[in-house]
């Protein structure tokens, strides 16, 4: 099965810069699907991190999917079409962020779509409309690395500041 790849027209970045570890993401995501596709970690330095599926330029699940349920949508989003999935796994093993699941009783793998349903209705992913630091970004590309790129200037006009701050210089 071919990766093909119409072109990614809807990005996703959770800025982990902003992120407070709050959950938000986490329950709204479960809300909307029974089950969080994003999913907040404490790591081993007590800070919460989410983690999600990346919709990969190059998705090493779509390569390795025998029937072609692993696919794209429109926006470049990954995706399972769950009437095509036989269960095989496939796409679990190859992921190198471990994200596709297998569901329990419907024997079918499961992943972030970036709330499908909601975006052809012109609505944002459920995790970025809720998320209350603004750390998850959702858009076409430019527009969301723009955003990230005047972050980082941000955050190290800040630190200059505080550097030249504490050396007694403004």
């Amino acid at each position: 099965m071919s990766n093909s790849n119409p072109g990614i027209s809807f990005l996703r970045i959770i800025d982990l810069s902003r992120c407070i570890g709050c959950g938000t993401c986490e329950e709204v995501c479960s809300f909307l699907n029974e089950t969080p596709f994003i999913k907040v970690y404490r790591t081993a330095i007590g800070l919460e991190i989410p983690v999600s599926c990346m919709h990969c330029r190059t998705a090493p699940c779509i390569e390795v999917c025998p029937t072609g349920a692993m696919s794209r949508d429109q926006f470049g989003a990954v995706y399972v079409n769950e009437s095509r999935c036989i269960g095989c796994m496939a796409c679990l093993y190859a992921c190198p962020f471990g994200i596709p699941e297998l569901d329990a009783k419907a024997r079918v793998a499961i992943k972030c779509d970036l709330c499908k349903d909601l975006r052809n209705k012109g609505l944002m992913p459920g995790c970025a409309a809720l998320c209350p630091a603004k750390a998850i970004l959702v858009g076409k590309p430019r527009e969301v690395f723009d955003e990230i790129k005047k972050r980082t200037a941000e955050i190290f006009a800040q630190i200059r500041f505080e550097t030249l701050s504490s050396y007694g210089m403004k």
